[in-house]
């Protein structure tokens, strides 16, 4: 049974004032933990109901950590996603592009989600950056890349307009996902 338009009116207000305590200060380490716990267990379960009536799409909602790629006529794409801590918007990231045996892209870097993009900050110098579109199933990147990241590829490669559908989710799968050199991408 779907919520009718005035339920998930009262969903999305009953989301902001919970989230909105959600910056607030934490309290004393005096035993208020509990506090804490039950604002995010409420929070987890309205964002289940947001999910479940439509007002929070499901793909604003899965979690991108994960193992990443394809193969086609002697190339291969692979990109993994792992956590970075504990923050539950920024993860780590490594990525390889091969079209062929002599054309290549291959960075890390750190990348930040924002509702249906992932921000990438890529290479030692963190120049590189792309925003691409997250639909839950496969990150796309878009059809024109920042100059900086050229410094990733080779001469005729690029990773402009390459999709990585999702393979395997949770960071144990993004962990295990091994560079055409037989190194880890995104290492532990």
């Amino acid at each position: 049974m779907r919520p009718t338009a005035e339920y998930a009116g009262l969903l999305v207000i009953a989301i902001s004032f919970v989230l909105s305590g959600c910056g607030a200060p934490q309290e004393a380490a005096s035993g208020h933990n509990s506090r804490n716990s039950a604002v995010s267990n409420t929070a987890d379960a309205l964002e289940a109901l947001a999910s479940e009536s439509g007002v929070i799409s499901e793909s604003e909602l899965r979690d991108p950590a994960g193992s990443y790629g394809r193969s086609y006529e002697g190339s291969e794409d692979r990109l993994c996603i792992v956590p970075a801590g504990n923050e539950k918007a920024r993860y780590r990231v490594g990525v390889e592009i091969h079209i062929g045996e002599e054309e290549y892209c291959r960075g890390a870097g750190v990348v930040r989600r924002a509702g249906d993009l992932l921000i990438f900050t890529l290479g030692q110098d963190g120049r590189c950056t792309v925003t691409a579109h997250y639909d839950g199933d496969q990150v796309v990147m878009p059809g024109a890349v920042d100059q900086a990241c050229d410094s990733l590829c080779s001469a005729r490669s690029s990773l402009a307009g390459v999709s990585f559908p999702r393979l395997a989710s949770g960071g144990g799968a993004g962990h295990a996902v091994i560079g055409k050199s037989g190194d880890s991408l995104c290492p532990r």
